[in-house]
């Protein structure tokens, strides 16, 4: 058996000291440290953080979120700035820049017109898809979607009352699945907007994906339903029951749903939100309460990764 306590030592960066207190893993019979790979590698990490605190050096999170929020690859950051895609990657992964770099990169994410300059210099030779992203970033257009001509054919809510009637019918066949919660029938049409994004490059829907504790929020179904947790325990209401006779009459939109619901029926709000909270996600790259852009949940879910 083994316990949780904090536990004080010091490690040593490049010749600067710093104490850390951090939670550790002890023998309950013995009471020695024992070796735990997760807390003492977030121990450390508590110990490199001050180390780019008092160095001035840009953060793993920060080098993400201004990818997130420009829409960039790491091989279009590396791109941009002359770096090898390698070079981004260790960065990103908690490796320290050279001073060099580290003037570069923040430089970049300081000020937009650094960003501007480097796209307008013609001396550089980017790809169309580079400059594309950029060009869409500076002008507040999501490039992914720019062409899109027609509005969704259906609202976040009408998907999400197919979801919840679709959610009934399978509840009374099979006593083993549970009521559709507001927090699940979220993460599904999240996933099921960035397989829509993918196969398309157009919207599912029109409403809004930000960052929210939980993971991706559709803000127009937590609108709805907010308050509610389980949405039906009996039969849904009217309004769900047209929506949903709606929406089926639209073979795309009810294939795409219907795969979306078989892959993940066996998972709970729970497990989704482990799936979107991972380190890279969308989600983790966005900042608090901000819009996640198009972009950056097209680039995830192209690689087929779906959080």
């Amino acid at each position: 058996m083994a316990y949780q306590k904090n536990f004080t030592t010091t490690y040593t960066i490049n010749g600067h000291e710093y104490t850390v207190t951090a939670p550790a893993l002890f023998d309950s019979n013995t009471n020695e440290l024992i070796p735990d790979k997760e807390l003492d590698d977030q121990a450390a990490e508590i110990a490199r953080q001050q180390y780019r605190a008092e160095m001035g050096l840009l953060s793993p999170q920060e080098l993400k979120q201004y990818r997130a929020k420009v829409g960039l690859s790491q091989r279009n950051l590396a791109e941009l700035t002359g770096l090898s895609p390698n070079t981004i990657a260790l960065y990103e992964a908690g490796a320290f820049p050279t001073k060099a770099n580290n003037r570069l990169l923040k430089s970049l994410i300081a000020n937009d017109d650094v960003l501007q300059q480097y796209i307008a210099d013609e001396k550089n030779d980017y790809s169309d898809e580079l400059v594309s992203k950029v060009n869409s970033y500076l002008s507040n257009n999501d490039g992914i979607v720019e062409s899109q001509k027609e509005q969704p054919k259906f609202t976040a809510v009408q998907l999400a009352n197919w979801l919840r009637v679709e959610n009934y019918f399978e509840r009374d066949s099979n006593l083993n699945i549970d009521p559709l919660t507001q927090m699940k029938v979220i993460k599904l049409l999240y996933i099921a907007y960035g397989r829509f994004l993918v196969a398309t490059r157009n919207k599912l829907f029109s409403s809004t994906i930000v960052h929210f504790q939980y993971g991706p929020l559709v803000t127009e179904v937590h609108d709805k339903f907010n308050g509610q947790t389980v949405l039906d325990i009996d039969k849904p209401d009217k309004e769900a029951m047209d929506d949903y006779s709606l929406v089926s009459q639209d073979s795309e939109i009810v294939d795409l749903l219907s795969k979306v619901n078989e892959d993940y029926i066996n998972y709970n709000a729970a497990r989704l939100s482990k799936q979107t909270h991972r380190a890279g996600s969308p989600w983790d790259l966005t900042p608090d309460r901000e819009v996640i852009k198009d972009q950056l949940i097209f680039d995830t879910f192209k690689r087929g990764i779906e959080e």
